[in-house]
């Protein structure tokens, strides 16, 4: 159902605006971050900063595409499962290399960890995430932001090799590799309800909280230390709705006119 795409209806319409209005993003950055329903006990930086020079609209057709950490990549590898393989829908090669790995092959797994150190990458067997792509992604001298953009669709905390692994965290996960020592910030933006637009949803209040606790950190995050662990949990913002963004900067809402 393409017109309540979230990137397209969302993401694209409010972003251009927003970097329209101002491309050093100094107006409205530190506002939008702000927004988030943990913006107040969040870690972030004292001096937000402008946009780096020339910043690029990275979102739409511009994502940005962001590598999974080689550290979980390894510890995917040598944590398969034989129940994984199973509900794989691998055939060939792939599915025979990754039923050896969840079988404790030890030649096998030598094999992909050589493969993954040599910086190997693509739809391979022994590469067990894929690049992530935030619905938007900003960088300033001081932090990244990576946020996440729903409408309808629901959230997605899981992947095939990791049994909870939430999108946000995945993207601030993989942020954190490039980030060179700035702060890396993670913002939820979903859509409020006709009765209280500019209030978060509870669902999404209660997925957010989930992603905090220390077992989820550790789940989603087992390649980790606890440090990092906790210096990336400081970081997510929580949530704010997209009515409450539009309403922050006077863009109309809703942003982008859905076609019957």
């Amino acid at each position: 159902m393409r017109k309540y795409d979230s990137t397209k209806t969302r993401v694209v319409p409010v972003f251009d605006q927003l970097l329209n209005s101002d491309c050093t993003g100094t107006q409205w950055l530190e506002p939008l971050i702000r927004l988030g329903t943990r913006a107040d006990v969040a870690t972030v930086p004292k001096d937000f900063g402008a946009l780096i020079p020339d910043h690029l609209p990275s979102w739409g057709q511009n994502e940005c595409s962001l590598s999974p950490p080689l550290e979980l990549l390894e510890w995917l590898v040598r944590n398969i499962t034989k129940e994984q393989v199973a509900k794989s829908r691998d055939k060939g090669e792939t599915l025979e290399k990754r039923k050896a790995l969840a079988c404790g092959d030890p030649k096998v797994l030598c094999e992909a960890l050589c493969h993954l150190q040599k910086g190997k990458r693509g739809t391979i067997w022994y590469v067990l995430e894929g690049k992530t792509r935030p619905d938007a992604y900003l960088e300033t001298d001081t932090l990244v932001l990576v946020v996440e953009g729903k409408r309808t669709d629901p959230p997605k905390n899981h992947t095939t090799w990791t049994q909870y692994r939430p999108q946000l965290i995945r993207h601030m996960d993989a942020a954190w590799e490039v980030a060179e020592g700035r702060v890396v910030l993670g913002l939820l933006l979903v859509e409020g309800t006709t009765v209280s637009p500019l209030s978060v949803p509870k669902k999404w209040l209660r997925d957010s909280e989930r992603h905090l606790q220390h077992d989820q950190l550790a789940s989603s995050l087992p390649h980790r230390s606890d440090q990092e662990r906790k210096e990336i949990g400081a970081g997510i913002l929580g949530a704010a709705t997209w009515q409450r963004v539009c309403h922050e900067f006077s863009i109309g809402w809703p942003p982008y006119q859905d076609k019957e």
